[in-house]
């Protein structure tokens, strides 16, 4: 039966509602596939199911960038990129652990964890091999960056003055001078600016103890096979953030003394929830990915939270991995500052556990978008979801990191995994009332629970609906005991 042609108007929503065939919006094979013995694998783009491989030799440098909420697979991620890592590329692993988060993996890996302040610390005026120029100049900056220094110039000139004097002082004697000579120097003159500037100093030196005064850690053991420096055990962000920027800077200057002839990775360097130091653009963190690959190590910055990093690094680094996020402005934030199509911003919305959104920068030209999703990245070990359900509300976390979020919450270590066999049990799947009575069950009242939900990351209507349901079946049993009666 022949029927006639004739042409319509339509709008391009319409057309695009039809699903014509076209290619997914994925790179071409040939960027994506590279020899193994050359490059780490990650996983398979969700579309046309490409192995997606990892090669340093074809992106515009080998920094990583990595976000995404707690229990989304970041960490599992990172864990697993840089396991690879030393198995390719027979490179050295340093994190610069901010949470305490890396410790039992890094032993149960055979590596070595520096506990800073607890078993050493830094002596901030070591030269490590620079001029005292640039020492100052370094120290400077980063009390700018952690202080509010930079509001006050008078203080900041005091400031230079008086660690220049320390090292005239000290030079003759042939050792570095310490913060603790600084403030001597400050606290004898008589100016207003140079009791405030040294009572910045003393404020530093009371907090964290000789951690930033005698250099009992010898940096050149950080190049050694896997290390871990725990920063937790500091007192606070800010002199986390500190300890974290002079190693970070240590490293800069020791690796740019030895040219790199070749693409080769000698040193990959994890800084993860380092938001002080990734958020501001005078940081060494925002340079070194903005200087690109000639220090010869990889820099993977990872965050809960995109808005902590600084643009800078999204715009430079050569790959970026964004897991499920679930601020709307968080995404809009990457969107921005990767410049992806629409498209992907749709798919952000709904990734799943393990599925992150790809941005490779490649060193040369490519006829298609770098930016990609990854169906799932695939680890060393199977990638366990575990679920919390009940009306409407679905929490979907891995099973490693709900048992450190329960723990961060405030549950005992041998409650937390109760929690987490209690899911084992069922399925890896419990109802929100279930998990609630669980944990009412180990002595925690409504009001822990209730929070111990919104970190989770339930809503204050599914909060309330959990609950209101709850009281609907105690009153039901209630009434059915007395009937029976």
């Amino acid at each position: 039966m022949c029927g006639n042609l004739a042409c319509m108007r339509m709008l391009s929503g319409q057309l695009a509602s039809r699903f014509l065939p076209s290619r997914p919006p994925e790179p071409q094979a040939q960027a994506l596939l590279s020899p193994p013995s050359k490059s780490i694998y990650i996983g398979k783009t969700k579309f046309l199911h490409i192995p997606v491989f990892w090669d340093p030799a074809k992106l515009l440098n080998p920094h990583i960038c990595v976000v995404g909420i707690t229990g989304s697979g970041k960490s599992y991620f990172v864990k697993t990129f840089i396991t690879r890592a030393r198995l390719v590329f027979l490179a050295n692993v340093l994190v610069l652990d901010w949470s305490g988060e890396y410790v039992d993996w890094v032993r149960a890996s055979g590596g070595k964890v520096i506990s800073f302040g607890k078993q050493g610390g830094i002596n901030l005026l070591d030269l490590g091999g620079l001029s005292v120029h640039q020492k100052i100049k370094q120290v400077v900056q980063s009390l700018e960056i952690l202080t509010d220094l930079s509001s006050f110039p008078s203080q900041k000139r005091i400031t230079e003055e008086a660690i220049e004097k320390a090292y005239k002082r000290r030079g003759k004697k042939g050792a570095h001078p310490t913060l603790r000579d600084v403030y001597f120097i400050l606290s004898r003159l008589k100016e207003e600016e140079a009791k405030e500037a040294a009572y910045r100093i003393k404020s530093l030196l009371l907090s964290s103890g000789d951690s930033f005064v005698v250099q009992s850690i010898r940096m050149e053991e950080l190049f050694s096979g896997l290390v871990c420096v725990d920063l937790h055990s500091l007192p606070s962000e800010n002199l986390r953030s500190l300890a974290g920027l002079a190693i970070l800077q240590f490293v800069k200057e020791k690796m740019r003394l030895h040219a790199v002839q070749e693409k080769a990775i000698r040193l990959f360097v994890v800084c993860d929830e380092a938001w002080k130091i990734a958020s501001d653009e005078r940081s060494d963190v925002v340079a070194i990915v903005r200087e690109g690959r000639k220090y010869g190590f990889s820099l993977i910055v990872a965050s809960q939270n995109p808005t902590d990093v600084h643009r800078a690094i999204f715009a430079s680094a050569g790959t970026v991995l964004a897991f499920r996020l679930t601020s709307a402005s968080e995404r809009e934030y990457l969107r921005t500052s990767l410049s992806y199509p629409d498209f992907f911003e749709r798919q952000s919305n709904l990734l799943s556990l393990g599925q992150p959104l790809v941005h490779f920068e490649f060193s040369s030209p490519q006829p298609r978008h770098g930016t990609f999703i990854l169906e799932k990245v695939e680890g060393e070990e199977p990638l366990i979801s575990v679920y919390i359900r009940g009306d409407g509300m679905i929490l979907e976390f891995e099973k490693e990191e709900l048992l450190k979020k329960l723990i961060s919450c405030g549950l005992s270590d041998k409650h937390a995994k109760l929690v987490l066999s209690e899911f084992s049990k069922h399925n890896y799947s419990l109802s929100a009332h279930q998990f609630a009575l669980l944990l009412e069950k180990f002595g925690y009242g409504r009001a822990f629970v209730i929070s111990v939900f919104r970190e989770l990351g339930a809503t204050e209507k599914e909060i309330l609906s959990v609950f209101s349901s709850a009281k609907k079946g105690s009153q039901a049993v209630v009434f059915l005991g007395k009937k029976g009666g």
